[in-house]
């Protein structure tokens, strides 16, 4: 058994103290390793780098410890009990590693509880200790307990080091507030100041909570669950657990008592995310691919199939809210455009995979810099377009007597509640055997080309009609139609600066790219007018596509002057709408309305 002991040593200097005793096997020379990346998260973090001042003793006595690589370390042999003493530097304010300050702490025990070679199978021991300055802090963690008063300090166990590191930590001046959905109990939790409307929110996640319970047939792999959110300024990110989801959000996403009464942008993206990492607890963390049965985390891991696990649960996690009632289906309708206009905004789509997308995670999509819409595509966003496809394609086959939901379910059972990894080929055999609806050659095509998905097709089959139209600018979004189109595009995403426009992103084949402009040039004027973001507007509705003008922008520090030909703006923006309304009710809950 392996024995741990945390404790938020300086919260100053944003160090946690860990300790670990382990028994050597005979005349063991024991093998000290960190994780240099986290399931869910596909980059390698070399969370090691942080490891302060480690050292060894056994029988109070100093054991050499030498460094191998990054993130290994060798111990003299000994036959006896070893104790490794050490500090994690965290100060990395994020869902994927650890943070500490005066106000609250987090962690998963991937960046701070090192695993010993030989020795990962073992049942685990933690012990989280508070120190007396800290001693009204609260702790929550889906690890189990095995003393210490609910959401306070002391110990927990797992049944190995890959359970151990699937359960993170929030400490702090906690706001906890449980509910109950689909009978077992849950609870969002909080650290950070906010004005969060908690019961408000604790209803709304319940709704969540309740549809996939009952879209997975009411089989729940968890025994309770945990919403653990950081409240911050500015922030956004989530990653699923076993048990848990970590959250990272701003202030503004979190729906006020008596401010904001509706769902808006900012509180539906959050249901959103909490959507997402929810159902991530069928579809990831029980149902996995074989490629990951077990994990490496001292390298990359590979697998084709990330289009399929943050596909289907990209698709599922709007789809719920409106199911749910939580957003109408007009709005879901925008979301759904606005997922089409960010697959087709650049050419990335028609150049990359989504199979390839999956597979080079690691160094492409999250490793994104300004030309990734130009070489890229997202497997979570074409993922969900695939799925979408393949619900429509399921409910027209069956004549709508079975969905994509329904196939999910059983589709865990078979292989998710039996811990049996999928290869590539697994969903499409397993529709086929199951509901005689063949789908193969459909999934090779999606997810091994480039040729364009029949979303519009299928759609019109439900009564939504689909419009491309040009969007409200260069940096808009899609989705909902622009009030007022601007006649030319730049065909660059910018920012205002000190120093005139930033090129963000240069688009291939439209104007900026074809005027030979880059990102992170500055533009200062336009046919000889000073330029600033005010007053871009004004500048686009001066001209129409085909006019000439003169650009002047800054490269570095060398000015340029380069001749830029006008564009009309592309039909980016799809609009979609209920042209029939008894056809789209096969799909879309549309006599559903949201309450206030």
């Amino acid at each position: 058994m392996l024995h741990y002991e945390i404790t938020p040593l300086d919260p100053n200097g944003h160090q946690f103290a860990v300790s670990l005793r382990v028994t050597p096997k005979r005349h063991e020379a024991l093998e000290l390793k960190l994780p240099a990346w986290i399931p869910g998260s596909y980059m390698i973090r070399d969370f090691a780098r942080n490891i302060l001042d480690l050292r060894a003793e056994a029988n109070g006595q100093r054991i050499p410890v030498t460094a191998i690589d990054k993130q290994t370390w060798r111990l003299a042999p000994t036959e006896s009990t070893v104790l490794i003493q050490y500090q994690v530097y965290a100060f990395d304010l994020s869902v994927r590693s650890a943070y500490l300050d005066q106000f609250f702490g987090f962690f998963n025990n991937s960046s701070l509880c090192l695993a010993v070679d030989g020795h990962t199978d073992e049942t685990v021991e933690l012990s989280l200790q508070l120190p007396a300055e800290l001693k009204h802090w609260r702790v929550a963690t889906g690890m189990p307990r095995r003393s210490g008063d609910n959401f306070g300090a002391g110990g927990f166990y797992a049944e190995n080091y890959e359970a151990l590191i699937d359960y993170p930590f929030l400490l702090g001046e906690l706001g906890i507030h449980e509910f109950i959905a689909g009978g077992k109990k849950h609870a969002f939790v909080t650290a950070g100041r906010n004005f969060a409307d908690y019961e408000r929110i604790c209803s709304d996640l319940a709704r969540i909570c309740e549809h996939q319970v009952n879209l997975f047939e009411k089989q729940v792999p968890f025994d309770n669950y945990l919403f653990l959110t950081m409240v911050v300024g500015k922030g956004f990110g989530g990653l699923e657990h076993r048990n848990s989801t970590a959250l990272l959000c701003s202030r503004k996403d979190l729906v006020s008592k008596g401010v904001r009464q509706n769902i808006d942008t900012d509180y539906r993206t959050f249901l959103s995310l909490c959507s997402h990492e929810y159902f991530h607890s069928w579809n990831i963390k029980t149902l996995k691919p074989r490629d990951f049965i077990p994990y490496q985390l001292n390298a990359e891991q590979y697998t084709r199939q990330l289009w399929f696990y943050e596909g289907i649960t990209s698709y599922f996690d709007d789809y719920v809210l409106q199911q749910a009632g939580l957003i109408d289906a007009a709005t879901y309708l925008n979301l759904l455009g606005d997922t089409l206009a960010r697959v087709h905004r650049g050419v990335g789509v028609d150049r990359h995979t989504v199979g390839d997308s999956s597979l080079q995670a690691w160094n492409r999509f999250y490793k994104q810099d300004e030309n990734a819409p130009n070489a890229v595509v997202s497997y979570y966003a074409k993922g969900a377009l695939i799925a979408l496809c393949l619900d429509l394609m399921l409910r027209i086959e069956t004549n709508g007597e079975v969905t994509l939901g329904q196939v999910m379910a059983k589709f865990w059972r078979h292989f998710g509640a039996e811990q049996k990894g999928t290869t590539d080929t697994s969903f499409a055999e397993f529709v086929t055997t199951e509901y005689n609806v063949h789908l193969g050659a459909f999934i090779e095509r999606a997810v091994e080309s480039t040729e364009a998905l029949p979303v519009q097709q299928l759609l019109k089959e439900f009564g939504i009609e689909v419009q491309r139209r040009p969007p409200q600018d260069d940096t808009g979004f899609g989705g909902k139609p622009a009030a007022a189109p601007l006649p030319v595009a730049l065909g660059a995403k910018f920012k205002a600066s000190s120093a005139g426009l930033e090129l963000q992103v240069v688009f291939a084949e439209e104007a900026a790219h074809d005027a030979g402009l880059s990102a992170q040039d500055r533009i200062i004027a336009i046919d000889h007018l000073q330029v600033t973001d005010g007053t871009m507007r004004e500048v686009f509705e001066r001209y129409q596509p085909g006019d000439v003008v003169t650009v002047h922008a800054f490269r570095r520090d060398e000015l340029l002057t380069l001749e830029l030909i006008w564009q009309a703006p592309k039909l980016n923006n799809y609009i979609l709408s209920v042209a029939d309304r008894e056809r789209a009710q096969g799909w879309l809950a549309l006599d559903r309305k949201p309450e206030a």
